[in-house]
Order: C-alpha cells, then structure tokens, then sequence
C-alpha cells in the first residue's frame, strides 16, 4: 500500500498538526473581491489579521473599490434617524435601520454611539455624503461616519450658524471630501 507524508503525519499526530503546517495562499484580486463585500466593522476587526491585510484594507484603492461596491448594494444603504425628546433631560438619540426594508424589524433597527464625546442635547443632521454626515452638536460643526464611529470637528465660523446652510462633496481632483457653508442675507430694494 502506497502512503505519502501528509497520510503519515495525519495518523502520527493528528488531523489538528495537518492543518497547522499547510497554508492556503489566496491571489490579491480574490482577496480584494471577497473583502470589499463586507461591512465596515467587519474590515476594522480585520486589520488585525496580518500586516497585509492591514495595508490592503487601508489603501486608498481598496477603499474606493469598498466604495463603489456599498454604493450599489440595495442591503448595505440605510436610513440614519435622528430623535430628540425634550422634557426634565433632553434626550438625543441616533438610528440606522437598512433601506432595503420598507418596514423594518425591530432587530434591524440600530443604535448608533453620539459623535461626540459630551452627550448631545441638541444636534441637527445637515447633509450627507458616501456614508459621511455633516451635522452640528450645539455650537460644534462635525463630520461624523457611522460606520466607524470616528469623527472629526470643523474649524469655528466666524458668523453666527443660525442662519447657515451647509453642504457636504467629495472633490475628485484632491480626493478629499469638502464641505460648504453659506448664509443667506436678506437684502432690501
């Protein structure tokens, strides 16, 4: 009876000790195809798994790809809710809930952690754009992801935010994103 080392070290040591000593080598574009479907949490925890993985997730191509890839898949979209409720403590609450549902379940219904570290009383949902939202905490201008709970405050206006409108784009030839405030005065004839 013919026998090779792989069937050998299986009856020696195990079926664990077999599948420690082969790796299964994967090409970059599988990688990269299979990687770009999934959400954002799920990337985070995977930088984790190698220095590779790490470089590969966090370039700029992969995470236009991951990009265009959320942009045309009905599940990933979803509603961003926000809820305030006055009375003794006014209560701000955020919420995703998948777009794909007309109604959804309560499972699917999602609390988002506050942009921001104080606990928001007040918070207005501007603009948003390729998953960012441009929203203001008080007299504090953020723009806020939700999927990575990271956010980044906007320098101070000079002028009085009451009477803004904001706007919020990405800008090809810088590949950056930019926003736009503007005040509209009244003007008498």
């Amino acid at each position: 009876m013919d026998v090779d080392n792989h069937q050998v070290s299986y009856l020696l040591h195990g079926p664990n000790h077999c599948l420690r000593t082969e790796q299964v080598h994967f090409p970059e574009e599988i990688i990269v195809d299979i990687l770009k479907r999934l959400p954002v949490q799920s990337l985070l925890r995977f930088k984790c798994v190698s220095k590779f993985w790490k470089m590969l997730i966090s370039e700029p191509h992969f995470k236009m790809k991951h990009q265009s890839h959320v942009k045309n898949d009905l599940n990933s979209k979803k509603f961003l809710v926000s809820q305030w409720r006055v009375g003794e403590e006014n209560k701000f609450n955020l919420y995703s809930s998948p777009l794909s549902s007309v109604q959804p379940a309560v499972e699917d219904i999602e609390k988002l952690d506050s942009p921001s570290n104080r606990k928001p009383s007040t918070c207005m949902l501007h603009c948003s754009c390729d998953g960012l939202v441009l929203l203001s905490i008080a007299d504090r201008l953020l723009v806020w992801n939700p999927s990575t709970r990271e956010s980044i405050e906007l320098p101070r206006l000079e002028y009085s935010r009451k009477r803004c409108s904001y706007g919020l784009g990405y800008d090809a030839t810088s590949d950056d994103y930019k926003s736009l405030s503007f005040t509209l005065m009244a003007v008498k004839f």
